[in-house]
C-alpha cells in the first residue's frame, strides 16, 4: 500500500508556505538542525514543492467561506495603537458634536464650524482638565441671578422655575436632621436622623405634587451621623453612634452588609467617584481611624493612621485618595491610598486685624453676583471693618466641615467662621474669608468698635458662626457654604493664577444645616448618569439637597428655632454660550 504522502509529512506541524507575500511559519515542532545551526530541507526539491502546493490547495478550500466572517476581526487585530488611538478620538468628537449640537436645540440645521471651533474645542479641553485633576468647567456666573422661589407642589409643568424647593419634615420630627445625601440622578434624598433611622424620598423635578417619602432604613442603635451614595447609583452607606456602617442598595431598599471594626462612632462617609473607584467607601470615625472598603464585594481593605483626634469629615473623587478633617487637632490630610502616604494640612486660621485688612484689600471688583449677594457682601465687609476697628481676634480650634473641588484644590471650614481654599501643593491655604456667615447675635456682645466695649466685652468676645457644612459641585467653579445664619451661600472660584472665591447668590434657609449634598443632572430629566450624552451635555440642572435642624448634628450646644427637615433646591441649567456672555459683560 502506498503511502500518503500529505499524512506522513504531518501537515500543520513543520510545513513552509507563500501567502500573500509573505512567509508564515506554522506553529508545530522544529526540523532537526545541521551541523552549521541551519534547518534542515529535504534533499528532493522538487517533492518538496509538490508538498506545499497540495497543501495550500487544502487550506484554500475553506479560506474563502471564512475570509468574509473575520475580515472585520482582523482589521482590528492588524490596527496598531495609534490607529486605535485615532478611532477613539473620531468616535468621541462625534459624540461631542451630537450633543452640544443637541443642546444648542439645533438638530440638524446648525452650524458644523461654530460648534467645532467654540463647543467642541471648549469640550475637549474641559474633559482634558478633569482627566487632570483640575477644575475647569465655569457654571457659578450662571447662577448670578435673583433666584425665585417657586415651591414644587406650586409650579407649573409647562414653565422651568428659576429655583424649585421641596420641603419634607421627618416622621417623629423632635429627631434632629444630622446628614443627607442626593443620588447622582437627582431621584432620591437620603436623611439620616439622631432617632437612628434613614428616610428615602422621591424628588420629583418635574414640579410634580406626589414628591412622597419611599421607605424608611432601620437598624442603627444610635443616631445616624453621615450617609453617602455611591457615584453609579447603585449603594448607599449609613453610619453612626453605633460603630456600624450599614451598606443598602438604593434600587430595592435590601441590607446588603454590615461593617463594623470602626471602634468609635462613624462620622463620616464618601464614595470614590471614579471608574475604577465608584465602590470604594471611605469612612472615618471618632476612633481617629480612617478605613477603606470595597462594597462590591463587602470587603475590608485598608486602616489609615495619623489624625490626632477623631475625623469628623471626609471627601473622595475620582483618584484613589481622600480628604479627612481632624476636628481639636486642627488638621487636613489627603491620604494617597495608592502610594502609602499622607499630606498634612495644618489649619486653625486666625482672624485679627491684620488678616481683616488684606482680605478687604483682596475683594475681586468685577465679578458677576446677583443682588443678594452685593448687598451680603457689603454687610460682610462694614462687619470686617468693626472686628479690624475692634481689635477682634478669632480663632480657629476645630475643623468641621470639608469639600473638594478637584483633586488638588479644597476648601475648609471650622468654628471661628472662616472659610480657607487649600491647595494640594501648599501647606497653608491660600485664600481666606474671615467670618463668612458673619457673628452671633450681639446680645451680649457690644460693638467691638463702639465706646461701650469695656470689661464686659473682654468676658464675652464676638463668636463667629460655626460653618457648619460644606458641599461642591466637583470640577467646576461653584461650591456652597452653609452655617446657623439662616443662608446657604454660594460661592465661585476665581479665574486665572491668583487664587480665591466671591460670593454669587444665597439661599434663604432656616436653622442649622447640618448636611449639604449637590449634584448635576441632565436638564431633561434622563437618570442615565453614566451615558455619554448626559456627559457631554452642556445643559444640566444643579440639585442642592439641604438637611435643617434646630441644633447640630454632634450635640447640643446651640438652638434655633428651626423644624427637622430636608429641603431640595433645583437651580435651572443654562447653556455655556449664555455664561460667556455673562462672563464677557
Amino acid at each position: 500500500m502506498a503511502k500518503d504522502r500529505f499524512l506522513a509529512q504531518g501537515v500543520g506541524r513543520a510545513s513552509k508556505r507563500q501567502r500573500n507575500g509573505k512567509k508564515i511559519i506554522t506553529k508545530g515542532a522544529r526540523h532537526p538542525r545541521g551541523d552549521n545551526g541551519s534547518a534542515a530541507l529535504m534533499d528532493d526539491g522538487a517533492s518538496s514543492d509538490d508538498q506545499i502546493g497540495d497543501t495550500e490547495n487544502l487550506e484554500h478550500m475553506h479560506e474563502d467561506d471564512s475570509l468574509a466572517e473575520s475580515s472585520d476581526d482582523e482589521i482590528l487585530q492588524l490596527e496598531t495603537a495609534a490607529d486605535k488611538r485615532l478611532r477613539l478620538a473620531k468616535q468621541y468628537i462625534g459624540k461631542v458634536q451630537q450633543a452640544t449640537a443637541a443642546a444648542a436645540g439645533g438638530g440638524d440645521d446648525y452650524d458644523a464650524a461654530q460648534i467645532d471651533r467654540d463647543l467642541v474645542a471648549e469640550r475637549l479641553v474641559a474633559d482634558a482638565n478633569e482627566r487632570s485633576g483640575r477644575w475647569s468647567r465655569r457654571i457659578a456666573a450662571s447662577l448670578a441671578r435673583p433666584l425665585e422661589l417657586v415651591r414644587a407642589n406650586k409650579a407649573a409643568k409647562t414653565t422651568k422655575p428659576a429655583m424649585a424647593v421641596l420641603t419634607r419634615s421627618l416622621p417623629g420630627g423632635r429627631d434632629a436632621v444630622t446628614c443627607v445625601a442626593v443620588t447622582p440622578d437627582g431621584r432620591y434624598v437620603y436623611v439620616g436622623a439622631k432617632g437612628g433611622a434613614v428616610a428615602k424620598w422621591e424628588w420629583r423635578r418635574d414640579g410634580g405634587n406626589d414628591s412622597a417619602r419611599v421607605a424608611t432604613l432601620r437598624g442603627h442603635s444610635g443616631a445616624v451621623l453621615a450617609v453617602a451614595v455611591s457615584s453609579d447609583g447603585q449603594f448607599v452607606a449609613t453610619g453612626g453612634r453605633d460603630r456600624r456602617i450599614r451598606v443598602w442598595t438604593v434600587a430595592d431598599d435590601r441590607l446588603v452588609g454590615v461593617f463594623s471594626q470602626h471602634k468609635d462612632a462613624v462620622t463620616g462617609l464618601a464614595f470614590g467617584c471614579g471608574r475604577q473607584t465608584r465602590h470604594q467607601l471611605y469612612s472615618c470615625a471618632a476612633d481617629r481611624m480612617v478605613k477603606l472598603w470595597n462594597v462590591a464585594e463587602m470587603a475590608y481593605i485598608d486602616t489609615l493612621f495619623g489624625h490626632q483626634d477623631g475625623a469628623v469629615a471626609i471627601a473622595a473623587l475620582r483618584r484613589d485618595q481622600a480628604l479627612t478633617a481632624g476636628a481639636r487637632d486642627r488638621s487636613l490630610r489627603l491620604w494617597r491610598v495608592a502610594d502609602d502616604s499622607q499630606l498634612v494640612f495644618r489649619a486653625g486660621a486666625t482672624t485679627d486685624r491684620r488678616r481683616l485688612t488684606r482680605m478687604l484689600a483682596a475683594d475681586a471688583t468685577d465679578y458677576a453676583a446677583s443682588p443678594a449677594a452685593v448687598s451680603t457682601t457689603h454687610a460682610h465687609a462694614d462687619l470686617a471693618r468693626r472686628l479690624a476697628a475692634g481689635d477682634t481676634e478669632l480663632r480657629e480650634h476645630c475643623v468641621d466641615a470639608i469639600a473638594m473641588v478637584d483633586e488638588e484644590t479644597f476648601v475648609s471650614g471650622g468654628d471661628s467662621g472662616a472659610l480657607s481654599l487649600w491647595s494640594a501643593h501648599k501647606k497653608k491655604p491660600v485664600f481666606v474669608v474671615h467670618v463668612a456667615h458673619g457673628l452671633h447675635p450681639a446680645g451680649n456682645h457690644p460693638d467691638p468698635a463702639s465706646a461701650d466695649a469695656d470689661a464686659d466685652s473682654v468676658a464675652n468676645p464676638p463668636r463667629a458662626r460655626w460653618i457648619t457644612a460644606l458641599a461642591a459641585v466637583p470640577f467646576t467653579d461653584l461650591f456652597f457654604s452653609a452655617s446657623s445664619d439662616g443662608f446657604v451661600r454660594m460661592w465661585q472660584l476665581r479665574p486665572g493664577k491668583a487664587p480665591g472665591f466671591d460670593l454669587v447668590n444665597v439661599i434663604p434657609v432656616a436653622g442649622c444645616v447640618n448636611g449639604l449634598s449637590v449634584c448635576e443632572v441632565s436638564s431633561s430629566g434622563s437618570s442615565d448618569a453614566d451615558a455619554v450624552s448626559a456627559s457631554l451635555s452642556p445643559v444640566r440642572d444643579i440639585v442642592l439637597a439641604v438637611a435643617v435642624a434646630p441644633e447640630p448634628r454632634l450635640g447640643r450646644w446651640e438652638k434655633t428655632k428651626a423644624r427637622n427637615a430636608v429641603k431640595v433646591f433645583q437651580l435651572q441649567a443654562t447653556i455655556q454660550q449664555q455664561q460667556k456672555q455673562q462672563q464677557q459683560r
